[in-house]
């Protein structure tokens, strides 16, 4: 009996191991922006009004990727006084989590059972703040980042985390420890009233 239970603590512990390293693998899942000599310092801003506003509800396409797994769908961010409330969904509508993200933290809510790790919703929280607050001064990280442009990507630089604002206009956040990339798509929402059918 003791030797079955050894065996199947064994099994489970590699399993473990082989789903932990979907999230914590060894090599990158996207390239990150190497600064080079034709980089130019730069104090642009990631989040513009064209890519975020304040007064509505935003809607972008994202894709979250480890090493071995992709997760697509929508996530919807509005501003609601002074705190970020967002979601993500996959494609067929169903909920991944629930977010908030105010100028101290990102709480995530609502987490559906394979995200409910601790270790995933912590990684995945400070990533969100991280880019969350990427162009607030009043971050607390704010004053180590470094920011250039380079080959038509405006680049900002903190530490292990990455935020490359693409030429086609797509947005990523590249946790290099944790090998996971965020990307963000801006989807244009269009004014029924001014259709033309």
């Amino acid at each position: 009996m003791k030797l079955l239970i050894n065996v199947r603590m064994r099994g489970y512990s590699l399993l473990l191991c082989l789903l932990l390293s979907g999230l914590v693998g060894c090599s990158s899942v996207s390239t990150v922006v190497r600064r080079t000599a034709a980089a130019r310092p730069s104090d642009f801003i990631v989040w513009t009004p064209d890519f975020r506003s304040d007064e509505v509800r935003n809607s972008y396409r994202i894709s979250l990727k480890t090493k071995k797994n992709t997760i697509t769908g929508l996530c919807i961010l509005k501003k609601n006084n002074d705190e970020w409330q967002g979601m993500l969904v996959n494609e067929v509508g169903v909920r991944a989590f629930n977010f908030i993200v105010t100028d101290e933290k990102c709480e995530l809510l609502q987490v559906i059972p394979m995200m409910d790790k601790g270790y995933i919703k912590k990684t995945v929280a400070a990533d969100l703040y991280f880019f969350i607050h990427v162009d607030n001064p009043d971050a607390p990280f704010y004053k180590g980042l470094e920011r250039f442009e380079q080959n038509g990507f405006r680049v900002v630089n903190f530490k292990k985390k990455q935020v490359v604002v693409g030429p086609d206009g797509s947005v990523r956040l590249i946790n290099k420890s944790r090998n996971l990339q965020y990307e963000l798509r801006k989807i244009v929402e269009l004014d029924p009233d001014k259709m033309i059918l």
